[in-house]
């Protein structure tokens, strides 16, 4: 899988189909990282995750709808987490993210996020990135206000978070 960036701690690789049919490890790792606690707040598609033919699926349905990062330790094989991107064609983003339930509170969240931001900022023309955020999860509406995300309610009256000005600098400056 191809490094997409690093952070201080993290490895961010692109997930593409071919990788995750070849590698029954990664799906047996996917299933333990997508236990009841971590999904609470996710789409109903992301429950119920439970064998490595239904992690299989899961993957097919989520690669089919964007981009799909994987998070691990930069000198560790264990999946860590997922960063998802929707849109990525245009100048508007949106992402989630999930983090494995062991690794919570390590802030481990907050640096792939903030990864996620400055390589958006240097290699993307991508103006913005958006989150939609579960009410109930306040950890993660804190985390996207600390990384510089603006609060704005959606349609449905559910929060959503913003940054904006994500315009790649050599690319503003015509370098």
């Amino acid at each position: 899988m191809p490094t997409v960036y690093e952070t201080y701690r993290l490895q961010v690789n692109e997930v593409f189909w071919a990788d995750v049919k070849a590698d029954a490890v990664s799906l047996k790792q996917v299933v333990s990282l997508l236990s009841p606690e971590v999904v609470e707040n996710l789409p109903g598609y992301f429950h119920g995750i439970n064998t490595p033919e239904s992690a299989a699926e899961w993957f097919e349905k989520v690669l089919a709808e964007g981009r799909v990062l994987s998070v691990s330790y930069k000198h560790g094989d264990d999946l860590t987490g997922f960063i998802f991107l929707y849109g990525t064609e245009a100048q508007t983003v949106h992402i989630g993210y999930l983090l494995k339930q062991s690794e919570w509170g390590k802030g481990l969240a907050s640096e792939m996020l903030d990864g996620l931001v400055r390589f958006a900022e240097q290699n993307t023309n991508w103006e913005c990135l958006v989150a939609g955020v579960d009410p109930a999860n306040v950890a993660s509406a804190r985390l996207l206000e600390k990384l510089n995300f603006i609060r704005q309610t959606a349609a449905d009256d559910n929060p959503v978070f913003i940054i904006t000005g994500l315009i790649n600098q050599a690319a503003k400056q015509g370098v």
